[in-house]
């Protein structure tokens, strides 16, 4: 599958783009940084560096996140705007682009010994991974896209 090179960058100044990104890039740092506060019990004491920066540096790298899913969904969809037509396969190709990368995202975090869980993460079978920042990486992109897909359809309209 061959990606043409201007397939992000067309259009640079079309205010909707922008708008896009604001708000993806809202609502996605709102959604994570709760998630990130409501899932803390559930790991060890971080190492130095990730205890001096966990919530605001994991939200980012969240934010970031949802706008590689984004990218990948597009190249894969062959849509750069593919929010605008959000339906069953948009829903389908993001859970699988996400799915992977929060096993991959969490399974090196463990690895490399950024964090580590207690004993009241529930870790999903057959992939040894936390249950919380497994859903994180799946349900967040998903619910930050809809909501993103809302307001700008309520926008279009107007």
């Amino acid at each position: 599958m061959q990606v043409d090179p201007d397939f992000f960058m067309n259009e640079p100044h079309n205010p909707t783009r922008k708008s896009l990104i604001i708000w993806i890039s809202l609502i996605a740092f709102v959604l994570n940084f709760i998630w990130e506060n409501l899932h803390a019990g559930l790991y060890e004491e971080y190492n130095y560096f990730m205890k001096s920066i966990y919530f605001l540096g994991c939200t980012i790298g969240d934010v970031v996140l949802k706008f590689i899913i984004y990218g990948l969904v597009a190249v894969v969809l062959k849509d750069r705007c593919w929010i605008r037509n959000f339906n069953f396969k948009t829903i389908v190709t993001v859970l699988l682009i996400a799915g992977l990368f929060a096993f991959v995202a969490e399974w090196v975090a463990i690895e490399l010994n950024f964090w580590s869980y207690n004993e009241k993460m529930p870790i999903v079978p057959v992939l040894e991974v936390g249950l919380s920042p497994f859903l994180a990486i799946v349900v967040n992109p998903i619910l930050s896209f809809i909501i993103t897909h809302k307001i700008i359809s309520t926008r279009d309209t107007r």
